[in-house]
């Protein structure tokens, strides 16, 4: 009776070890993402995504109006590119976080994804973190309207894109160091 459970366990462990070796030889990973972990990362993703694309249309929203602004308030809306560009790299960098858990449960190319979320939100940080060094914290106020812009409430606003940034930067960072740990 020993000797039978013996040789089924053998015969097991053999199975258990050929289908690993045949899901790395024909790149299929097994999904190790725990299922809360899945979920969090699609939460995140789904409202970095809705954050910056709220902003997004707020700033065409103020770009678009701005005209009937100036005329009553004397306030003059200049564009602003550099935060244009850093809205549009955390709505893109939100948009494949959240894809990136659906492409690892369909053995898809996530790491692709995570990396372009990562690169993303990279840039978002870095011209971010250029118009600090220039501008200092004030530097949406000041892109959007002037010397007008130079008050707390846009050091607040510019901290708050700031913060929030770096700490996806980060959280990205983590997933995509644990994507090519497996």
């Amino acid at each position: 009776m020993g000797q039978e459970n013996y040789g089924t366990n053998i015969q097991r462990e053999h199975h258990s070890r050929h289908s690993a070796q045949s899901s790395r030889i024909f790149g299929k990973r097994e999904s190790k993402l725990p299922k809360w972990e899945f979920y969090f990362v699609i939460l995140v993703g789904f409202i970095t995504f809705v954050f910056g694309f709220i902003s997004t249309a707020v700033y065409f929203a103020v770009m678009y109006i701005s005209p009937i602004v100036s005329n009553l308030t004397g306030f003059t809306f200049l564009e602003s590119r550099f935060l244009f560009f850093t809205l549009a790299m955390l709505t893109l960098s939100g948009f494949l976080l959240a894809v990136y858990p659906y492409s690892k449960a369909l053995d898809g190319n996530s790491s692709l994804f995570i990396i372009l979320s990562f690169i993303a939100s990279g840039i978002a940080l870095g011209v971010q973190v250029y118009k600090l060094a220039f501008n200092g914290p004030t530097w949406i106020g000041l892109d959007l309207l002037g010397e007008h812009g130079n008050t707390v409430e846009m050091m607040y606003l510019g901290a708050v894109y700031f913060v929030y940034n770096l700490i996806l930067f980060v959280l990205i960072y983590t997933i995509m160091k644990k994507e090519f740990e497996e």
